[in-house]
């Protein structure tokens, strides 16, 4: 049996996150975003990490931290990396949305077709499926 079909009838499994919290997993995968935005960033000014670390004025020790998720950022470590990296900085802090928060309604084709309700922006949308309102 080849690795191809040994992936394919493998058993599913969550042991990577087994132990950890909803709150661990998510700092994990946040942390990881956040490296691989400044790695991506390095890598597209084509510079080494010793290059990258100069630019920064830190250590090449700090970058290969950042770029290795070793690092957990301070909102103002992370707002200074964005202002010499050119990049913005969006932190939201809401609520998930409950389904009482929005609806689900049906596009009702035999009845726009009745009114014969004729838009442009109408005919270039496929309305037979369901939509958040």
């Amino acid at each position: 049996m080849g690795i191809a079909e040994k992936l394919a009838n493998a058993k599913k499994t969550n042991w990577i996150s087994e132990g950890l919290s909803e709150s661990e997993v998510k700092t994990i995968v946040e942390l990881a975003k956040i490296s691989a935005q400044i790695e991506r960033c390095r890598l597209e000014m084509d510079m080494t990490q010793k290059e990258f670390a100069e630019y920064m004025g830190v250590t090449q020790g700090m970058v290969s931290k950042w770029e290795g998720r070793e690092y957990n950022f301070t909102v103002k470590a992370l707002n200074d990396i964005c202002q010499k990296l050119h990049l913005e900085l969006s932190i939201a802090l809401e609520k998930p949305l409950e389904k009482s928060d929005y609806s689900i309604v049906k596009w009702d084709s035999e009845r726009a077709e009745k009114k014969k309700v004729k838009r442009e922006w109408i005919s270039s949308y496929s309305f037979d499926k369901e939509a958040i309102a």
